[in-house]
């Protein structure tokens, strides 16, 4: 293979944004922070709690009180030392104090001094304010940078703006690696970078090849269940192994053990419930925390047919429609319509935009029409509801599209600014809308509760909804300090009704290695990714290197455990899937091998130029073979008769890279 070949330090063509060139505290680019000792707990706090989230809870969002009235105020904001400027943003959000399972998980066991942790808790119990408080500690207090790592581009956007306001006013820069959008300032200008998983394992790889680790003091990973998603949890998995194999590497060489966790890069991950959560604590080297609190009570039925049953199928009520629209056989307008009249809110959740379109015309239409009933109207709707809907029955009939296309996935390309989008979200949590249709996007992450969810079918891409999905679609019901109540609807046809109980009554499956080979499989694509990276950026030469990193992933943690039935010989097994890696990168001219210059036995390995650029391109090495073969089929001959031939060669891994 004929490879080309070029001088120079690689940078990354898109931007230059991802150059970490420059010092990491240059005054030109950033203001200095404030020093002292940030999130200090009180005193005798820590006695107060009595082991919170290890105690089973007596039902389903319960959480009995462990701090006597007299010492509830220590879970005030303004007891914990933060700086003032974050503290009044905490209370114009309406934060003033913590839950009492929010500071237990933070007083757990190191945690406050960088001890890694892994934690779960219900949707909208809380679980980020954890994260973000020790994050403002790791910044301010050991001047170093952290990454805030989500899955969706729509919700790493949020968290972004979200971060950029919370602590704009202490000198914390934020900015955010996201799908092809990178910051104009150079990474060494940022504290806090929010990435999708694609765009930060980009960034830990550039700090691995620039030597630049030691600028990194945390790693925050919201959704760390998706490690076992089979199209991006591998890139998860490589992340965190290659952070865990660098600090297994500097504690080997550490002589000074007066600080070990003070100079380690700090994994906070916030996940599900899974039933192996302390098994990817145990891989962390995590402290772990599980909490069943709820700050609102859920309530989840099911409706078939015009019956709505609970949780254990026990039959609820019979549904009485109150309006026959034509089109809406499961009366979901209805339902949309009951919930509205007791003056609250509604999260409906649609299988697809089209949906999400038909039904908010549908809703949109009726509910106008309903505008021009006054007289019904005011019988049935609240008079202080009245005085302030009326003026926006008008708004909602030309918002309507605007507002349901948002969907959260696509509504850049719809047209919409943050500001657009962000006075539809005002206008929903103040009540001025309240019906909002999304697609399942919206469940992950993007803070828009509501008093009643409803989940239009159990049907979503043609199958049935994963229960991960669901419990985070549910858990969006019940709005802390404005409902005593959260209530979720999952509407099911007579022949979806064991599909709707399988919802309700499932528990999450354990999450499994996406390194794992199939039957038959000699490599995986994942693992020769994982092999390729910590050659190229250095972090491994030898078959050595390659045994102990290896050893360092979910899935040698998951083998130790026994839980993929392969105890047995796991050193052969490991050993032989690396060489056929190896031999795999050496046969496709990725790497190249080299006789140790040491005068050592042993062969030593090194990236070739279409190696190090498949890393640069963020490509995977067999998408890389397809475009590298089009690219010489290329030189050979470049059609120039018109564009067809260079937007291809453009466009040709567009599909595979996000």
């Amino acid at each position: 293979m004929n490879l080309p070949r070029w001088s120079g330090k690689r940078r990354r063509s898109a931007s230059g944004s991802d150059s970490f060139s420059g010092s990491c505290c240059d005054s030109n680019d950033s203001p200095l922070l404030p020093s002292g000792p940030v999130l200090s707990p009180p005193p005798g706090l820590g006695r107060c709690l009595k082991n919170l989230g290890r105690l089973p809870a007596a039902a389903a969002g319960e959480c009995k009180q462990t701090v006597s009235d007299d010492q509830m105020d220590k879970l005030l904001l303004a007891n914990w030392g933060l700086p003032a400027a974050v503290l009044e943003k905490y209370h114009s959000f309406g934060v003033k104090k913590m839950f009492e399972w929010q500071a237990e998980c933070l007083l757990l066991g190191q945690v406050l001094e960088g001890k890694n942790l892994v934690y779960s808790a219900p949707t909208s119990a809380g679980k980020t304010l954890v994260a973000e408080l020790l994050m403002l500690k790791r910044v301010l207090e050991m001047r170093k940078k952290a990454l805030f790592i989500l899955p969706f581009v729509s919700v790493a956007k949020e968290k972004k703006y979200y971060l950029q306001s919370l602590f704009q006013e202490v000198g914390i820069n934020v900015d955010g690696y996201m799908g092809s959008a990178s910051p104009t300032r150079r990474f060494s200008s940022l504290d806090i970078a929010v990435c999708t998983i694609e765009r930060a394992n980009g960034l830990i790889n550039r700090l691995i090849e620039e030597n630049k680790m030691d600028l990194l003091g945390m790693v925050v990973v919201d959704e760390l269940h998706m490690l076992g998603d089979s199209h991006r949890g591998y890139l998860l998995e490589l992340l965190l192994t290659k952070i865990c194999y660098i600090t297994h590497k500097s504690a080997s060489c550490q002589t000074d053990l007066a600080s070990p966790l003070s100079n380690a890069v700090q994994i906070v991950g916030m996940s599900a419930t899974l039933p192996n959560l302390d098994l990817v604590a145990s891989w962390l080297n995590a402290e772990l925390y599980h909490t069943n609190f709820r700050p609102v009570p859920l309530l989840e039925s099911v409706k078939i047919g015009n019956s709505i049953y609970d949780s254990s199928m026990k039959l609820v009520r019979e549904f009485q429609p109150s309006l026959q629209v034509k089109g809406d056989e499961d009366h979901v307008v209805s339902l949309c319509y009951e919930t509205v009249c007791d003056n609250h809110s509604v999260l409906l959740f649609c299988p697809s935009k089209k949906w999400c379109e038909k039904l908010a015309d549908i809703i949109a239409r009726e509910f106008y029409n309903l505008h021009h009933q006054a007289e019904e109207v005011s019988s049935r709707f609240p008079d202080p509801f009245v005085s302030n809907q009326v003026q926006y029955f008008h708004y909602i009939h030309y918002f309507i599209y605007s507002l349901i296309n948002i969907c959260y996935c696509n509504f850049l390309l719809l047209g919409l600014t943050f500001e657009e989008r962000d006075i539809i979200e005002g206008a929903f949590r103040q009540g001025q809308i309240r019906v909002l249709a999304a697609t399942s996007t919206l469940s992950s992450g993007v803070n828009l509760p509501a008093r009643r969810v409803i989940i239009r079918t159990p049907i979503f891409s043609g199958r049935p909804l994963d229960i991960l999905t669901y419990k985070q679609m549910v858990g969006r019901a019940g709005r802390k300090g404005v409902d005593t109540v959260g209530e979720s609807i999952l509407v099911c046809k007579n022949s979806e009704k064991s599909k709707g109980i399988a919802l309700l009554q499932g528990s999450l499956k354990p999450v499994r290695s996406c390194l794992q080979r199939r039957e038959g499989e000699e490599v995986t694509a994942s693992m020769i990714r994982a092999i390729l990276e910590i050659i190229v950026g250095g972090m491994a030469s030898t078959s050595q290197d390659m045994q102990t990193y290896a050893s360092c992933t979910f899935l040698a943690a998951s083998m130790r455990e026994g839980k993929l039935g392969i105890q047995k010989n796991q050193d052969s097994v490991q050993l032989g899937a690396i060489e056929a890696c190896v031999m795999w990168l050496l046969e496709n001219e990725f790497i190249q091998i080299t006789e140790a210059s040491d005068g050592t036995e042993g062969k030593v390995y090194h990236p070739t130029h279409l190696g190090s650029a498949t890393l640069s391109s963020s490509l995977s090495p067999t998408d890389t073979l397809d475009i590298f073969a089009d690219l010489q089929r290329a030189m050979k001959g470049f059609v120039l008769e018109n564009d067809l031939h260079i937007v291809y060669l453009g466009s040709s891994g567009g599909n595979r890279v996000q």
